[in-house]
């Protein structure tokens, strides 16, 4: 492990990474993670975290970090007291910030009290260690280390659902009431710090992290508003990781985040895009190394708009020799959420976009569950077998029984004809697309799988754990492997697909691996 990523993580309660069982609760139908009786809630670490957590919850300003337009850029955004005077933020190869570049700060109006500060560092070299510091109260802060990954090949996380706070309606052991949000957002913050630094400690070196989405659990969906403040002690618990403030996080929004602008004022996605928008910002994209990633938000459903994007990034990253997809929704998954309707149609919707633009992977959220699918390509809708979603939900909530309108509506959307390949270890040129589904990475939610594993379906996973999953990504191969945080054991076997054609710079070709041919329903 290198020397700067170690120092970071031991900051923020090194016993947080000890290996464990956790203990799961249930409230109702979803189970939770009680950080008290996970290994490291039991030890010195519970107590120190608590102490911390009565400064910590009441800190909006604390840094959050986001991929650049490339990997030569780095984005921060950070609030500042609406009575101070202008932000700055300065960056160095040197920790004494010598000879430092002070870069321009762009600041808006952010919930009651704050300001909202974004800035853009450019022009980084690989493999180099930087210094940033900014102000806060008109205080620059102690330098922070952000080290530059390689590019040619590299690693990143992916994790699903973090949703601090989301525990709340759960009662604790010894407890007779519910925990409430500050309870809760300090619960679910101790086991998102573990699974932070659990993953870091597996690869210290990955590039960035990337989140499916709902950072936060708290919304005001009946008035959505840019100055809503009843979840800044969720973002203030979602971005308490030491780590954090020298790994970028390229977040998703997810349903959770949508619908406030806090989001907006907290995270810099980069080339952010009107399309697709919602009251926490739209679509989005950026690269690194060989590799497109597009940030969907999908939460908007106008998808005439997402596809414009997705068109848009192709078109002006030709070269990308991987194209990655982010949304929120898993319109391919196995919890409780894959089967509704909604989902499905938001499926066949994005289908084609998807398979026109020679996107090679899905990653996904939504339903705080694993799961990964096969090759899939040409899944199509079939009109005749839809039902609604209040009929979805009478028969999921068993209002309604069972009967074979509901038995084909299940048939058509697992899209057994859209399996392109079996092989579940690896392919070589599909030309279909995987679709991966994370699950909780703090434990503050946790869903069922359905009943029927889906024809789709490779491999799932849920035993009320938080996971997280490391993806190395070279010319030829992208590599997924998936990590329980408490024995950091593989959940699913790794799976790599392979690339053998390079003149084509990754447009897909011709599988070699179990293929069979797909038809359109």
């Amino acid at each position: 492990m290198k020397k700067g990523r170690k120092y970071f993580a031991s900051l923020m309660l090194a016993a947080m990474i000890s290996s464990s069982a956790i203990n799961v609760f249930a409230a109702d139908n979803d189970g939770w993670t009680e950080a008290t009786q996970t290994r490291p809630g039991q030890t010195k670490a519970w107590s120190a975290w608590c102490k911390q957590w009565e400064t910590i919850k009441s800190l909006p300003t604390q840094m959050s970090l986001a991929p650049g337009q490339d990997e030569t850029e780095l984005n921060f955004a950070w609030y500042s007291k609406d009575t101070d005077s202008q932000a700055k933020l300065k960056i160095s190869t040197d920790k004494k910030m010598k000879h430092a570049k002070v870069l321009k700060v762009t600041t808006t109006d952010a919930t009651e009290g704050f300001k909202s500060n974004k800035a853009t560092a450019k022009n980084l070299k690989s493999n180099t260690k930087y210094y940033y510091s900014y102000t806060i109260d008109g205080e620059w802060t102690e330098p922070t280390l952000y080290e530059t990954q390689k590019t040619k090949s590299y690693s990143f996380g992916f994790v699903g659902d973090p949703q601090i706070g989301s525990s709340e309606s759960n009662i604790a052991t010894g407890s007779t009431e519910k925990q409430g949000q500050d309870n809760a957002v300090r619960n679910d913050s101790f086991n998102w710090n573990n699974t932070i630094n659990t993953m870091l400690k597996k690869d210290s070196d990955i590039s960035f992290i990337v989140s499916a989405g709902d950072q936060i659990q708290t919304r005001d969906k009946k008035n959505p508003s840019m100055s809503y403040n009843k979840n800044e002690i969720e973002y203030a618990g979602y971005l308490s990781p030491t780590a954090l403030k020298s790994v970028p996080v390229a977040t998703t929004i997810g349903n959770h985040d949508a619908v406030s602008g806090n989001y907006s004022y907290h995270f810099n996605p980069a080339n952010a895009s009107e399309l697709g928008s919602t009251m926490a910002g739209g679509d989005s994209y950026y690269t690194y190394g060989n590799t497109l990633f597009i940030m969907l938000n999908t939460n908007n459903t106008n998808i005439a708009e997402h596809q414009k994007f997705v068109e848009n990034a192709v078109k002006e990253n030709k070269d990308a020799k991987w194209k990655v997809v982010t949304l929120h929704q898993d319109i391919y998954g196995s919890g409780e959420h894959s089967n509704e309707p909604e989902i499905a149609n938001l499926r066949y919707n994005l289908i084609p976009i998807f398979e026109d633009n020679d996107i090679d992977v899905v990653l996904t959220g939504h339903d705080h569950t694993y799961s990964r699918s096969y090759i899939l390509k040409g899944g199509s809708l079939d009109e005749s077998s839809m039902i609604t979603d209040g009929e979805f939900e009478e028969y999921f909530e068993g209002e309604k029984e069972s009967d074979q309108t509901y038995e084909n509506y299940l048939e058509s959307i697992e899209d057994a004809d859209a399996v392109e390949t079996t092989n579940t270890k690896s392919v070589t040129n599909p030309e279909g697309i995987l679709y991966m589904t994370a699950n909780s990475a703090s434990g503050s939610k946790y869903y069922d799988l359905v009943e029927k594993k889906q024809a789709y379906i490779a491999s799932r996973w849920q035993e009320d754990v938080p996971t997280y999953s490391i993806i190395d990504v070279t010319d030829t191969t992208f590599t997924i492997n998936t990590y329980r945080t408490d024995n950091n054991k593989k959940i699913d076997s790794s799976f790599t697909i392979k690339k053998t054609n390079k003149k084509n710079n990754g447009h897909k070709n011709n599988v070699q691996n179990n293929s069979k041919k797909t038809n359109h329903k």
